[in-house]
C-alpha cells in the first residue's frame, strides 16, 4: 500500500507579537473625531459655493461648466464623496477651493474669502493627517517592542487589498455612472447616430467625463488609504476588549455560533432555514443558533440545571437577541493584526500568548474599525447577527412571562442576572427585576 501524501498544511506567516496593558491601550492619542473632519470639510465648502453663486460682488459663472454640473454623474459623484470621503474630506475641500480660484480669477473680497477657504481647508487636512502619524508612530513604537514573534496561518490575515480599503458601494456607483453614459452612447451609436460619433449627443460625453473625474477622486482617496495602511508594518496586537478606553468599538454577534465549533451530529443549527443562505451573511464562518436545536434551542437552555446554564452563561448565543443587553467583561482580551491609524479594520487571530495576564473574550466578539468616537465613555458593543442585523431585545411583559429562574452571573464576571423565561430566550438584566408575587409562585 503506498504511502498517501500528508495534507498540506496552511501557509504560515511570522509577524511580530505585543500584548498591551489597560493604560498603554489608553495612549493612542486623541484626534479630530472622523464626523468633525467630514462635517468640517462639507459644510464649509457648500457654504462657500453658495457664497459664490449667490452673493459675491464677482459671481462664481460656471460658464461651458455648466452643463457638467447638472449631469445625474455629478450628483451621484457628490453623494460617492460625500459618504465615502471620511477624513480624507478636507483634501477635496482644499481641491475644489483652488479650482474655484482658477476659474474666478478673483479679486477684492472673492480674493480674500478664496485664499482663507484654502488655508481652512490647508490647515483641517493637515490637522487630520497630523493625527494618522501620531497614531501610526505609537503602533511602530510598539512594533518595536515586541515580546516574540508568533506564526499566523495566512488566511487569518485577510489582507485587505487596495480595493478592499473603500466600501463596496463607492466602488459600484462610480463604475455605474461610467458604466451607464457608456452603455448609452453605444446604444444610440448603433441605434440612432447611423455610426457616427459626432451624432452622440453632447450630453453623453459630459456624463462620461463627470463619471471619469469621480472615478480619479475615488482612487486618490483609496490610494491615501492604501499609503496609510503600508505606513504601519503589520504585526499581532494584544488588547484589552474595554469600549470606553482605545480606539476601536466592538462587534458582537449575538446569536450566532462558529461553523467550525458545531457537532452535526447533535446540532440541527447548521440544517435550519434560517442559514439556507448563508453565502449571503456579512461575517461568514458563524451560524445562525436555531430555536429548535436539541443543544442551542430554547427549550433545551431553559431545561438545564443551574449549574449547568452556568457553564455557558457567557455565551451570546444563549440570549439570541436579548443578547444586546450584554456586557463586556472587564478582563477580556483579544488579539488583533491590521491596526494602522484612524479607518484601520483589523481581524480577529486565534492567538493564545496572553503575557499580560487576562481572559480571551468569547468568538463572538470582534474588532470594529478603529475611529475616534464622540463619547468614549459612553461607547457600547454594537450586537448585530451574521447577515449585520442590528439585535433588537425582545420586550418583556411581567404580566404574561412565565419566568423559570433568575440566576445571579457574578460567579462567571457578569453583572446581571440571566433571568430563563419559559418559550423565550433568556434574558440579561443588569438589576434584579421585579415581578409579581403570583408569577415568582408559578415558576417551574
Amino acid at each position: 500500500m503506498e504511502n498517501q501524501p500528508a495534507p498540506a498544511s496552511p501557509a504560515q506567516k511570522e509577524i511580530p507579537f505585543r500584548s498591551l496593558h489597560e493604560d498603554q491601550w489608553a495612549q493612542v492619542p486623541r484626534g479630530i473625531p472622523d464626523l468633525w473632519l467630514s462635517v468640517g470639510a462639507w459644510v464649509p465648502l457648500g457654504t462657500l459655493l453658495f457664497y459664490l453663486i449667490r452673493f459675491a460682488p464677482q459671481p462664481l459663472v460656471f460658464g461651458s461648466w455648466a452643463p457638467v454640473l447638472l449631469t445625474y454623474s455629478f450628483f451621484i459623484g457628490v453623494i460617492v464623496l460625500l459618504g465615502g470621503a471620511g477624513r480624507h474630506a478636507a483634501w477635496i475641500g482644499l481641491a475644489a477651493a483652488i479650482w474655484f480660484d482658477a476659474l474666478l480669477e478673483p479679486t477684492g473680497t472673492e480674493q480674500q474669502v478664496l485664499q482663507a477657504a484654502m488655508g481652512y481647508f490647508g490647515l483641517l487636512a493637515i490637522a487630520g493627517l497630523i493625527g494618522q502619524l501620531r497614531f501610526a508612530s505609537l503602533l511602530n513604537s510598539w512594533r518595536r517592542q515586541a515580546q516574540e514573534r508568533v506564526k499566523v496561518p495566512v488566511e487569518a490575515l485577510q489582507p485587505l487589498r487596495y480595493t478592499q480599503l473603500l466600501p463596496p458601494w463607492m466602488w459600484g456607483l462610480t463604475s455605474a455612472i461610467v458604466a451607464w453614459p457608456l452603455l448609452k452612447a453605444g446604444w444610440q451609436f448603433f441605434t440612432g447616430a447611423d455610426m457616427d460619433f459626432a451624432a452622440i449627443d453632447a450630453e453623453l460625453y459630459y456624463e462620461l467625463g463627470v463619471g471619469l473625474g469621480v472615478t480619479a477622486l475615488v482612487q486618490l482617496v483609496g490610494l491615501f488609504k492604501w499609503l496609510e495602511s503600508r505606513s504601519v508594518p503589520l504585526m499581532a496586537l494584544e488588547i484589552p476588549v474595554a469600549p470606553d478606553i482605545g480606539p476601536l468599538g466592538f462587534i458582537g454577534l449575538g446569536n450566532a455560533l462558529p461553523a467550525a465549533q458545531l457537532q452535526p451530529v447533535q446540532c440541527s443549527c447548521a440544517a435550519a432555514e434560517a442559514n439556507s443562505k448563508a453565502e449571503d451573511f456579512k461575517y461568514p464562518g458563524w451560524i445562525l443558533a436555531s430555536e429548535q436545536c436539541a443543544v442551542h434551542g430554547i427549550r433545551a437552555v431553559n431545561e438545564l440545571a443551574p449549574e449547568q446554564f452556568l457553564k455557558i452563561a457567557r455565551e451570546p448565543w444563549v440570549y439570541g437577541a436579548n443578547a444586546a443587553a450584554l456586557q463586556s467583561s472587564a478582563t477580556g482580551r483579544m488579539v488583533i493584526a491590521g491596526l494602522y491609524g484612524w479607518g484601520a479594520k483589523p481581524v480577529r487571530l486565534g492567538v493564545r500568548g496572553f503575557f499580560s495576564g487576562g481572559l480571551q473574550t468569547g468568538a463572538q466578539l470582534l474588532p470594529a474599525t478603529a475611529r475616534e468616537p464622540l463619547r468614549r465613555a459612553d461607547r457600547s458593543i454594537r450586537w448585530l447577527d451574521p447577515q449585520g442585523n442590528a439585535l433588537l431585545p425582545e420586550a418583556a411583559d411581567a404580566g404574561s412571562d412565565r419566568v423559570i429562574d433568575r440566576l445571579n452571573l457574578a460567579s462567571v464576571g457578569l453583572r446581571g442576572h440571566a433571568v430563563r423565561v419559559a418559550g423565550q430566550r433568556v434574558r440579561f438584566e443588569d438589576s434584579v427585576a421585579r415581578v409579581p408575587a403570583a408569577r415568582d409562585a408559578a415558576r417551574s
